[in-house]
């Protein structure tokens, strides 16, 4: 089937961007928060309280708008799951252990092959077609997340082998949660697309997590609010604008702009922090956005399958 007139109507292509705009902006503060955030609590723990808070939120959403809940067919069953648990409990639980066994440069490295991934499975699952430009665009956008990784993440030393495969897995479930809700965006409301795996992602996160449970109760204030933002509004609401965005604007496009991320993250922890980038860091970010233009001047809106604007 090809894309109704209404998927390709500028206002639903404007709101699509509006959006995503919104969560390259809330993705952006949420490395900074991280770092505040881990001064505090381990990395597995504030992965519980993200996967967490963003079950609540979806649960409430849910709840307080039932009309959303639409029966899940058989067929979207494992993807429905694929969307919320892989991308709560799954990424999470990988990359938290990950990020304790590789460097920052080593797991920014990894991470920047996201939107190649996303790529490589829209066009072998959903026969989206790449056009050169698009595919230079993924290499240089890839390329400048490496460098500034790379820049600001010091030495690799430390890194081991498993660590890298378990970052590794976290993108590679990442990419595989952005197919797999691309796929099936239309079908359902983008809140209730990931609310059934996420509620189940929370619970099997708190299961793994019970042993450090106790380290929430001495959580400052500051913490807290990190935990509850990152959870809610760097977490929840990106999930349910990917989704939004997806029935509009491929998933390699969406991938590629959300790499914007990395640069943009550089210049809040210099407001926040003080960490003036580099000149390589600068470098890298100019050619992260030069990447994400070649690929969103030849956006296309091929990949099969009904695709309704932005209500």
């Amino acid at each position: 089937m090809s894309p109704s007139p209404a998927s390709l109507s500028p206002s639903s292509r404007r709101n699509a961007y509006i959006l995503l705009a919104m969560t390259v902006a809330f993705g952006s503060m949420a490395f900074t928060l991280v770092k505040l955030a881990l001064k505090e609590i381990s990395p597995l723990n504030l992965a519980t309280g993200r996967v967490v808070v963003s079950a609540l939120v979806f649960t409430a959403v849910i709840l307080r708008s039932p009309h959303r809940r639409r029966p899940i067919e058989r067929g979207d069953r494992v993807r429905v799951l694929l969307c919320g648990f892989g991308g709560s409990a799954v990424f999470h639980l990988l990359f938290s252990w990950g990020q304790l066994h590789v460097s920052v440069a080593i797991a920014s490295v990894i991470m920047a092959t996201f939107p190649v991934m996303v790529a490589i499975g829209e066009v072998a699952f959903l026969h989206h077609r790449l056009r050169r430009p698009q595919v230079a665009g993924l290499a240089l956008a890839a390329a400048g997340c490496a460098v500034i990784g790379v820049a600001g993440g010091g030495s690799h030393t430390g890194s081991t082998v498993t660590g890298m495969l378990a970052v590794m897995l976290s993108t590679l479930t990442w990419a595989g949660v952005t197919v797999a809700t691309r796929s099936i965006a239309d079908r359902y409301d983008p809140w209730w697309l990931n609310t059934p795996g996420t509620v189940m992602g929370a619970v099997f996160i708190l299961i793994i997590d019970i042993p450090g449970l106790h380290e929430f109760a001495s959580l400052s204030l500051k913490a807290w609010i990190a935990v509850i933002w990152l959870g809610s509004a760097s977490s929840a609401f990106i999930y349910f604008a990917m989704a939004r965005v997806m029935t509009v604007i491929s998933a390699t496009t969406t991938a590629s702009i959300s790499t914007v991320v990395t640069p943009t993250s550089v210049i809040v922890a210099w407001a926040i922090l003080g960490n003036a980038p580099g000149p390589t860091e600068v470098i890298g970010g100019l050619v992260v956005i030069a990447g994400v233009v070649l690929v969103t001047q030849r956006a296309t809106t091929e990949a099969v399958g009904l695709e309704p604007a932005l209500a």
